[in-house]
């Protein structure tokens, strides 16, 4: 029986349809062939109104973009898969729909024009133009851009504010420009002004790149770093962001002495008797800014279950400082450098320590990737999020589930965890383990195809309106109906989250993993340490 493969394809004819709808047709299996193919077959054997842009077959026109499964793509570089049944072809969102998988671009062609994407020369073009490698070095690989219109399909910020921030393919357009050395226009100002720092820089538009240009770092993060470095442009509230850290080592307007406060006796809960500074421990717990002042049953939780599997563990309290994540993504790279080797400076007082965990997503990715990569700082410790750890405990019977939790919960994978580092599959397997039954976003948007909360890259602080509009869209859009609690395991996703279900009504509790838990450990034991009230909430949903 010959083997075929059930296509659903988007169809729709302004000009005839009331709206949108889909069609099937079933197509044989071909052994390499690609999605292009399968659309030919159907559009030559089918249904010769089935309509579509295509040219080179070659990915490098980029007129074959469309959405296959949920995820942008060229439709004549997309494989299939022997274990494909069923593919969903859609046309590219955020652009209205001429017929079927054509879409109108105009939009997008006009915002790079505006931007003026070409080097402006300061005197007439002589010959021979001598230029070297490492003068193009930033510059090519931008090049490699066909303007496909992936990376702007799926950049959570254009999906809500395409207005505040131009998007990756304009950005990149912009970064051609501004790196060219002959170039003397001042394109950096105007990225400044096309929402320079409205990027989350989630690495969507890296992740469905045919031609894997890394905008969010080459382009967006490169002309980051001149714009502050170079032309102090910075925005009021990222300014405030550097000059807290500069001034209490965390950007949240905090006094550093209270960082760890949560650990002693705290909104009427009593004191933890968390280790501090103990220097023959063999774990150092790193609570990072938002465990600390404002998930602080996170950073409760983490140091609790450290306790309950007999871990030598310690905080560093008011000698922790930042991690430096959003120094990062704004390009201070001289203040980031500080936090780094203070960090690794005190790690020599703790010389059995061999393993650091943190609560929060952005901490983990900054330490396992940012200080080796960019700084070329190595903490000479094993670098590990809280579920890799607790995953570890779980499975080497150090820590047991004593109260299994029976309800339907949704995971939202943090860029930073997930995307940036492939940290996927140990939150799933503690949220089985507690008996939950996962149900994963809507969309096909979870692990790798995770939509952004919107927080990150420093949006959060600079544009507050727009990340919480991208975490109201990634609740509207991804969340299953029939789920009332959403999972997290970063602080900042469960900050950004909470404020959209606040600001917006929606009927979502917000939960980081390391409270279920210690509740599915402890069980009534837990409201010492989360509260009484946070305990019911989180192990009987369906009541509150």
């Amino acid at each position: 029986m010959e083997k075929k493969v059930r296509l659903k394809v988007f169809r729709y004819n302004p000009l005839e349809d009331d709206k949108p709808h889909y069609e099937i047709y079933e197509v044989p299996y071909v052994e390499g062939a690609r999605v292009l193919d399968l659309l030919n077959y159907v559009r030559e054997h089918l249904d010769s109104t089935l309509t579509y842009r295509w040219e080179c077959r070659a990915g490098q026109c980029g007129s074959c973009g469309m959405m296959i499964n949920g995820k942008a793509a060229l439709a004549c570089q997309t494989l299939l898969s022997p274990e494909d049944k069923e593919i969903v072809i859609e046309p590219l969102p955020v652009f209205p729909v001429i017929k079927d998988l054509v879409v109108d671009v105009e939009k997008c062609v006009r915002k790079i024009l505006k931007v003026r994407p070409y080097v402006h020369r300061g005197s007439p073009y002589k010959r021979p133009e001598v230029m070297y490698q490492w003068e193009i070095e930033e510059v090519k690989p931008l090049r490699e851009c066909i303007e496909c219109w992936c990376c702007v399909s799926m950049c959570p910020v254009v999906k809500v504010a395409w207005d505040v921030y131009g998007g990756p393919v304009v950005m990149n357009s912009i970064a051609k420009a501004a790196l060219d050395r002959r170039n003397v226009f001042d394109h950096i100002l105007l990225a400044f002004l096309e929402g320079l720092n409205a990027c989350t820089q989630c690495a969507m538009c890296k992740e469905v790149c045919p031609k894997e240009i890394d905008i969010p770092e080459k382009a967006v993060g490169r002309m980051r770093y001149i714009a502050y470095n170079k032309r102090n442009l910075l925005r009021p509230d990222h300014r405030f962001v550097v000059e807290s850290l500069r001034r209490n080592y965390n950007p949240l307007g905090e006094l550093a002495e209270s960082r760890g406060n949560c650990f002693g006796e705290w909104s009427g809960l009593p004191s933890l008797n968390v280790p501090i500074a103990k220097e023959d421990a063999e774990v150092l717990y790193f609570a990072g800014c938002m465990a600390s002042w404002r998930e602080q049953t996170v950073a409760r939780a983490t140091a609790t279950l450290l306790k309950l599997a007999g871990v030598n563990f310690t905080a560093l309290g008011p000698y922790e400082r930042d991690c430096g994540s959003v120094l990062f993504r704004l390009n201070d790279m001289e203040l980031a450098q500080s936090f780094a080797l203070y960090l690794k400076d005190i790690l020599k007082k703790f010389k059995n320590v061999h393993t650091i965990v943190t609560s929060c997503a952005g901490c983990y990715r900054t330490f396992k990737v940012d200080y080796p990569m960019r700084l070329g700082i190595e903490l000479g410790a094993e670098i590990l999020h809280s579920s890799e750890l607790f995953n570890r405990y779980l499975k080497e019977g150090a820590l047991s589930v004593k109260d299994g939790l029976n309800f339907k919960a949704t995971y939202h994978d943090p860029c930073h965890l997930g995307r940036h580092v492939g940290v996927f599959d140990p939150p799933r397997e503690i949220i089985r383990a507690l008996g939950i039954d996962l149900q994963e976003m809507l969309n096909g948007r979870y692990r790798e195809k995770s939509l952004c909360c919107g927080a990150g890259g420093g949006v959060r602080s600079g544009f507050r309106e727009v990340a919480r509009e991208v975490a109201a869209y990634r609740i509207r859009e991804d969340v299953p109906k029939e789920v009332s609690i959403a999972i997290h395991t970063c602080p900042f996703c469960y900050f950004n989250f909470e404020d959209a279900v606040k600001i917006k009504s929606f009927k979502l509790m917000n939960v980081d993993l390391t409270e279920l838990l210690v509740a599915a450990v402890m069980g009534p034991e837990a409201s010492k340490v989360i509260g009484k009230e946070r305990y019911e909430a989180i192990t009987r949903p369906s009541a509150t």
